[in-house]
């Protein structure tokens, strides 16, 4: 970037799948909630090339965007293209299967290393399928130039900043957990996959070692966060929409006791696509600084391996 406000911030978006292109579909989603939907809904940002081996997904993103901008079917040919420096970019967005992220960021730093311009690249998570993996692409980042960032995304989220900042008014921070229910096959793959963002949340609020991780077996979804420390509770429900706190008190019920009275809840209903390439406008543009790096994003993966899988989800 050279400093001009009206220089649009350029990028690349690798997979066109579920988060990538198809959310955007989703009426009962909060929009935008793929990264092509976020990035075309933003004037400061223009996207200029896309990959996706899945013709259908290439076909549903013409008809619905710009015929014009570049389309390759594998993302190695169109990465190809950036370290030959045939695409002009600043962003290249990684929503590609989990499987393949270790592979495509190698390929990635590999051929812009020697940039002289900031460059971020946005992974899905989790960054990678393991914490070997993820100290390997650690050692190839020697450009300071080059940012990653792994969506986490609760990072972007109204609530759970806020939650995060409550926290200490609520005393010494006593015990925390997680009750979740997700959809029934994911109970047979990668458990990274709902893992990584709570082992984020563990790394980011420094509670591994207070926190239970409650995997519950049940025919709807459910995704409830609790924190209680000696002088109140937060919660976070309702997927990240309800945020609570309350308050020790002296009981109304039992002389000489103390119980939580409610001091507030708030609804935050929040794109957090928007809210994170938003911060990447201004990171460019402001030189704001990011609110998660690399290394929180390796933490989330030792944090993962340590306290999440090992201990409450591998049964």
């Amino acid at each position: 970037m050279n400093g001009d406000n009206l220089e649009k911030i350029k990028i690349i978006v690798i997979g066109l799948g579920k988060i990538g292109l198809h959310y955007a579909f989703d009426d009962k989603r909060k929009q935008p909630a793929s990264h092509i939907a976020a990035i075309m809904n933003n004037p400061n940002l223009k996207l200029v090339g896309v990959c996706d081996p899945d013709k259908k997904s290439l076909e549903k993103f013409h008809k619905k965007y710009d015929k014009k901008i570049i389309s390759e079917k594998d993302h190695f040919k169109l990465i190809e293209q950036l370290g030959k420096k045939e695409i002009d970019f600043d962003i290249i967005v990684i929503a590609t299967p989990e499987k393949t992220h270790f592979e495509v960021l190698k390929f990635c730093i590999s051929k812009i290393s020697k940039t002289k311009t900031k460059k971020i690249i946005f992974c899905e998570k989790p960054m990678t399928q393991n914490l070997t993996q993820a100290k390997k692409i650690k050692k190839m980042l020697k450009n300071p130039k080059i940012n990653i960032v792994i969506n986490h995304s609760r990072r972007w989220s109204k609530a759970w900043q806020e939650a995060f900042e409550l926290k200490s008014e609520i005393g010494k921070l006593e015990k925390a957990g997680f009750y979740f229910a997700t959809s029934p096959e994911n109970k047979s793959i990668s458990q990274i996959r709902d893992g990584i963002h709570i082992a984020d949340i563990l790394s980011w609020f420094k509670i591994e070692k207070i926190t239970t991780i409650n995997r519950l077996n049940l025919n709807y979804f459910l995704y409830d966060f609790h924190i209680w420390g000696s002088e109140g509770k937060i919660e976070i429900v309702n997927f990240g929409t309800e945020l609570k706190m309350y308050k020790k008190k002296k009981s109304e019920h039992f002389e000489g006791f103390y119980e939580l009275k409610p001091i507030f809840k708030k609804k935050i209903n929040e794109s957090y696509l928007k809210n994170v390439y938003q911060e990447f406008v201004e990171h460019f543009k402001k030189n704001k600084i990011l609110t998660t790096n690399f290394n929180d994003g390796l933490k989330a993966m030792e944090s993962f391996e340590e306290y999440v899988y090992v201990k409450n989800l591998r049964r």
